[in-house]
């Protein structure tokens, strides 16, 4: 049996203003992730863009996200991840600011490729500053309040964006926001300093390789569920107001409220999470017991929630795909923590940085793919039927492809892999 990975001294108690400042973090990603498909409409108009071309703008973004995570994963334990962490959010920031003087297609998607890029930087560096210095006891709720971040950046960003939006226009919500970002590196320089990096002695003490790390199953079978997860999230993120505005007749201001309480009823089920795991755990259940428990029901709730909403009439389909929102709130915290788990602080920047690069390419086919039905069929039924398949091979994934979550021995990783190749 494999035995807990090594943690650093800095895991005895809970550091708040780090969490919460990475839980910042996470929020003003998505605020700032979140602003084209917010201005989507208004894009589409003054633009001249068709339904095809909205949907490349809408996965642009991870063309830059997706490739980058391995790199940013290997500079977070190399480097630190405080300070990875740092540049790219001063990257994507700029790249936000900038949008709102986009003249064309492919100004656009140039900045919003460049966002993707110094936006890579988050779950690879945040995660690896969480298995560094949060104890296994209170992992759960430390990466819920992280997560956090990710469920009330959407909601802020509708309201807040959507607020811009109708009063000024769509340049002047890019501009704002993302000058507005900026403020959160005022604080964080003091974490840059004061953050310890514990991972780059480890790893250059014996840590595992990319190989090593390549060659889990684990890593494989949870980047499945990851992606089937992110399919059905990315495709509420980018095309949730385009549906409630052309398929359902939702005014702007409606379709602000509806997605609103959908990321609000997200962030309850998220904390609600991982408070539930962290005390499950305590009281004598396994993690790998807590964590597929709550992976599957996810999977399960937002699969089956999609797939109805297609039939639903249209009060029915907003409180279906109110309690999907609900209902992927059980994935985040149980996801990120099950990383941790497998991985160890010395490995969980580049095992992050993998898994969620792959995990992402969803945030590249879900718009893509959704534009073309559209474009194709004229409504979003088959666009709800794949996207609530693909949540629902995530349940195989969870149930039975991932092996039982416990500490990988990196130690004993190496030694195998010395033996294989020197039989």
């Amino acid at each position: 049996m494999s035995q807990p990975a090594a943690r650093g001294p800095h895991t005895a108690g809970v550091p708040v203003a780090l969490v919460v400042l990475l839980g910042a973090a996470l929020l003003i990603n998505y605020v700032d992730r979140g602003t084209a498909s917010m201005a989507a409409p208004f894009l589409k108009t003054e633009l001249h863009l068709s339904y095809a071309q909205m949907g490349v703008v809408l996965s642009a973004f991870f063309w830059g996200y997706v490739p980058a995570q391995p790199l940013m994963g290997w500079l977070a334990d190399r480097l630190g991840p405080a300070r990875v962490l740092g540049a790219g959010f001063l990257l994507w920031s700029l790249a936000t600011f900038l949008t709102g003087l986009s003249g064309g297609l492919l100004t656009l998607l140039a900045l919003r490729l460049v966002m993707g890029i110094g936006e890579s930087v988050t779950y690879p560096s945040a995660l690896a500053l969480l298995a560094q210095r949060i104890d296994d006891r209170h992992r759960a709720r430390a990466t819920s309040v992280f997560q956090l971040g990710g469920v009330v950046g959407p909601a802020l960003g509708a309201l807040l964006g959507g607020w811009i939006l109708q009063l000024y226009g769509w340049r002047v919500m890019f501009a704002s926001l993302g000058l507005l970002s900026l403020l959160w590196l005022i604080p964080w320089r003091r974490q840059v300093s004061a953050a310890p990096r514990p991972a780059t002695q480890a790893v250059r003490d014996g840590g595992p390789t990319f190989a090593q790390i390549l060659s889990q199953r684990a890593l494989w079978a949870a980047t499945l569920g990851n992606f089937c997860s992110n399919y059905a999230f990315y495709f509420v993120f980018t095309w949730l107001p385009m549906y409630l505005v052309q398929e359902r007749g939702y005014s702007v201001a409606s379709m602000v409220n509806v997605t609103t309480i959908f990321y609000v009823l997200d962030a309850l089920g998220l904390l609600a999470t991982g408070w539930a795991l962290d005390a499950w755990v305590r009281r004598g259940a396994s993690a790998n017991r807590a964590f597929r428990t709550a992976l599957a029901l996810s999977a399960a709730g937002v699969g089956a929630c999609l797939i109805l909403t297609a039939g639903a009439s249209s009060g029915a389909a907003v409180a279906l795909l109110l309690v999907a929102g609900l209902m992927d709130g059980l994935n985040s915290p149980s996801v990120c923590s099950l990383v941790q788990h497998f991985a160890g602080p010395a490995a969980t920047g580049r095992w992050m940085g993998v898994q969620n690069a792959l995990a992402n390419v969803a945030g590249i086919l879900a718009p893509w793919v959704t534009g073309h039905i559209v474009e194709a069929t004229g409504h979003y039924a088959a666009a709800l039927y794949t996207a609530g398949g693909v949540a629902l091979v995530g349940l195989l994934s969870w149930l039975v492809l991932v092996p039982r979550v416990e500490p990988i021995d990196w130690a004993l990783s190496s030694d195998r892999s010395a033996r294989a190749a020197h039989p």
